[in-house]
């Protein structure tokens, strides 16, 4: 009699026993998604609270799907979906839980992105206050600027988790030569055609992406703080043992993200501004 050994499980099986041992990470995400579409109001309203405490949102700085605005204006959309297009080819080319680091080279082309969209951002402040200002500001480059410092930031973000799970990491580099980031780069082509392109259909789609990919930052950042704060950076030796801190520092992101929206409209409130004035 042939019994099956646990190696020739099925594609649906193992997705079972990988969902049965890590139970509570699509716990929170079936429970975040029943709160995010069962708000009050519509999801747009819900995406837009959500994100409140951490962008402007200045609608003549926003790109608009039909008559709906994204609840992010195009730098942070830019940025998070840089973040979220880097971070998916760091994981997918398993480079994600490496701390090696980075050459000079690297180094200065990712400060570079930065630079770009520090640049950017200066020229539209000059513009806004009524100064010189070498150039006319778009929302075009506020994408494109935001989106190279979104690459740097999934890249700054892999570096510090893998040295903090240093036991589940390697000591390779992630991006070892600049060619490297023609890649994630590459993406910013599809993501700007993907915004381009604005049937008001597809407004549900990016609103949801860029709610998860800015959930996804700050739960990574709050996994780091988890590992240190708590010294488990030395005792997680299997990824299993990272289902109770990932779950933790996930429900910690919606507490922090809920709390700086929060805090922000008590101070528009207290202060009676609005983003609508800018």
């Amino acid at each position: 009699m042939v019994h099956k050994s646990q190696t020739d499980e099925g594609p649906g099986e193992g997705l079972l026993a990988l969902a049965g041992r890590f139970w509570l990470w699509p716990l929170v995400v079936v429970v975040g998604s029943i709160v995010f579409f069962s708000s009050p109001g519509d999801y747009s309203g819900t995406a837009y609270a959500i994100l409140h405490g951490l962008c402007a949102q200045t609608p003549s700085h926003t790109l608009q799907y039909g008559d709906r605005s994204l609840p992010f204006d195009s730098r942070m959309t830019g940025i998070y979906g840089g973040f979220l297009v880097t971070i998916a080819w760091l994981a997918l080319s398993g480079r994600v839980l490496r701390f090696g680091n980075p050459s000079r080279h690297v180094l200065v082309v990712l400060i570079l992105l930065v630079g770009a969209m520090a640049m950017d951002g200066f020229n539209s402040l000059f513009r806004d206050l009524g100064i010189w200002h070498p150039y006319e500001p778009a929302n075009w480059l506020r994408v494109v600027t935001g989106f190279g410092t979104g690459v740097t930031l999934a890249i700054a973000l892999s570096w510090l988790l893998a040295s903090s799970l240093w036991h589940l990491a390697t000591p390779d580099v992630g991006v070892r030569r600049v060619r490297e980031l023609v890649v994630p780069l590459a993406g910013m082509l599809g993501y700007g055609a993907l915004l381009s392109w604005r049937p008001e259909w597809m407004h549900l789609p990016v609103s949801v992406l860029l709610v998860l990919s800015a959930w996804l930052v700050v739960t990574l950042l709050a996994l780091v703080i988890v590992l240190l704060a708590f010294r488990l950076d030395a005792s997680v030796r299997m990824p299993v043992h990272l289902h109770v801190p990932v779950a933790t520092a996930s429900l910690m992101a919606i507490a922090i993200m809920l709390g700086l929206s929060g805090i922000r409209y008590w101070i528009e409130r207290t202060l009676g501004i609005s983003n609508a004035m800018m």
